[in-house]
């Protein structure tokens, strides 16, 4: 959870200073996801996140759907250390 916590902190204060914005991601399963951020938001959270795990991560988008009608982004953790 410690772990988690300092990530999530870590991007919400990432995307705040660079985009002037507030995220509310979270963690399920080891992935990290969040809702209603566009591309720009998105790479930054990638960025991020790789920065502080040292490893890379993957990003994808669900586009909306009729019974969720937002996107949402997942941030999966690597194995493959950031070069």
């Amino acid at each position: 959870m410690a772990f988690e916590k300092m990530a999530m902190d870590q991007v919400k204060y990432d995307v705040a200073v660079e985009h002037q914005d507030k995220i509310e991601p979270w963690f399920s399963n080891g992935t990290m996801w969040c809702d209603y951020i566009n591309e720009d938001i998105a790479q930054t959270v990638l960025e991020s996140l790789e920065s502080f795990t040292g490893y890379k991560v993957i990003k994808s988008l669900l586009k909306a759907t009729d019974t969720e009608p937002w996107d949402q982004w997942a941030f999966d953790i690597t194995d493959t250390k950031v070069a």
